[in-house]
Order: structure tokens, then sequence, then C-alpha cells
């Protein structure tokens, strides 16, 4: 049984076939990123609780996440030749508190 207080469960299939729909295309790149969003829409079902306006609001946020996802996939696939750029040192991460500055930086070093 879901924990949503109203209505029904997000709906992952439905939320990346309109994601597809909005972005014109279907290649989502590597698959193991769907493993992850099973896992996170599964929690906000099970235990997330959501009332009708958090529902709405995680819906709307997770289907500007698959969009540009595919959107990013899709950019890259057109062009392979930024694959060759070389990133040199220094790095600097930079951004507003709590925006995950930290965990990339962590990821780069």
């Amino acid at each position: 049984m879901s924990g949503s207080v109203e209505g029904a469960a997000l709906d992952a299939d439905g939320m990346v076939a309109a994601a597809e729909e909005r972005a014109g295309c279907d290649d989502w790149g590597d698959p193991l990123w769907r493993a992850g969003y099973d896992v996170l829409v599964a929690a906000l079902a099970d235990e997330a609780r959501l009332n009708a306006t958090g529902r709405a609001a995680m819906e709307a946020r997770l289907g500007i996440a698959l969009e540009q996802r595919l959107g990013v996939v899709d950019w890259r696939t057109r062009h392979p030749e930024i694959g060759d750029q070389a990133v040199t040192a220094p790095l600097v991460v930079t951004g507003l508190p709590r925006t995950g500055t930290t965990a990339l930086s962590y990821l780069l070093a």
C-alpha cells in the first residue's frame, strides 16, 4: 500500500513517457540511471507521505530532471567531439550553499 495521503502514487513509467514526448527523443544513454530513479519514485510513494500538492510538485520536478537528462544525452550524441576536450587544472567549483558543490568538489578530487 502506498504511503501517499491522497490519490494515486507517482507513475514512474508515465513520467518517463511524458518526458520523452516533451523532449522529442527517447535515448536515455546508459540505462543505469533507471535503477536510482525507480528507487526514488518508490520512496516517494512508500515513505514520503506526499499530499496532492507534494505529489504534483515532485512530478513536476522529476519531469524537469528527466527532460534535462534526455537533452544532455541528445546533445552529447550530436557533439561527440566534446569527449576529446582536455580538462586542465585548476578547476574551481562555485555555487550557492546546499547545491551540491562540496559533493562535486569531492567527486572531482
